[in-house]
């Protein structure tokens, strides 16, 4: 399995921040800055998970959870944002996703997006078998 993550972030710093903390934990990031990048050059086979921000210019977070229900639903996706409003909100539950890490980011919580990510696959793998 994999032990890449792919981390999308329009904040070169928090990017880097993040790519830092999976590093201690023992995964390898991969930090790109927009939503059209991380597409364009997306390969499925090369990613446990993704975290990414909601708010960016272009794509943003909800349009990246959209692509990946429709075209890799198991690969899951971590979404963060310093900003929350009922808009938000009311997308969160459109989408069907369980929760929005809050900004800032810290080690604990790219640990619990991690975790509950890999649960969230060991569930899939566990009832598609």
């Amino acid at each position: 399995m994999t032990r890449q993550i792919l981390v999308i972030d329009d904040q070169p710093e928090v990017g880097a921040l993040i790519g830092n903390y999976l590093k201690q934990i023992g995964f390898i990031p991969v930090v790109m800055s927009s939503v059209e990048e991380a597409l364009d050059n997306f390969d499925p086979s090369e990613y446990l998970m993704i975290i990414a921000d909601v708010i960016m210019p272009g794509k943003n977070g909800f349009d990246l959870v959209r692509f990946m229900c429709s075209n890799h639903p198991r690969i899951p996706v971590a979404l963060i944002s310093g900003y929350f409003d009922k808009e938000m909100e009311n997308l969160q539950k459109v989408f069907g996703i369980d929760k929005i890490y809050r900004k800032p980011v810290f080690l604990r919580s790219v640990k619990e997006m991690v975790a509950d990510s890999l649960i969230k696959l060991a569930t899939q793998t566990a009832f598609s078998s």
